[in-house]
């Protein structure tokens, strides 16, 4: 019988706090505190870009944290339903979990369309 100790399970922290670093132009950042967002939040939601499913509520938590944190007087709430693979996706690439060169939900499509034949001209 082995005598290691057994690990203790990881115990999640109650709110959290996640910092994301923002890259506005190359060398210049700002970082964005995420209050009340956790690291388990930012990885599941993480999982999720990473499966290509930018509309999941994972991903929707994420994008109101940051709209609290940089939330100013006066902004309107934010409606997902207003909100097109494109703005997901813009978001994301800001927050650095999608590569600007990754292919995307818009790459897809425009594949599709091609392959359809619509697109593709005669001359």
């Amino acid at each position: 019988m082995s005598r290691r100790k057994a690990r203790k399970p990881r115990r999640p922290r109650p709110g959290g706090k996640v910092t994301v670093r923002i890259e506005c132009a190359p060398g210049v950042s700002v970082e964005v505190v995420l209050d009340g967002y956790s690291g388990d939040d930012y990885r599941r939601a993480q999982a999720k870009v990473r499966s290509g499913d930018f509309r999941a509520p994972e991903i929707w938590r994420l994008v109101e944290a940051f709209d609290a944190a940089v939330h100013h007087d006066g902004a309107a709430p934010l409606d997902p339903s207003a909100w097109g693979d494109a703005d997901f996706l813009k978001v994301l690439q800001a927050l650095g979990l999608v590569s600007e060169t990754e292919w995307s939900a818009a790459d897809d499509t425009a594949l599709a369309r091609l392959l359809d034949g619509e697109g593709v001209s005669d001359e």
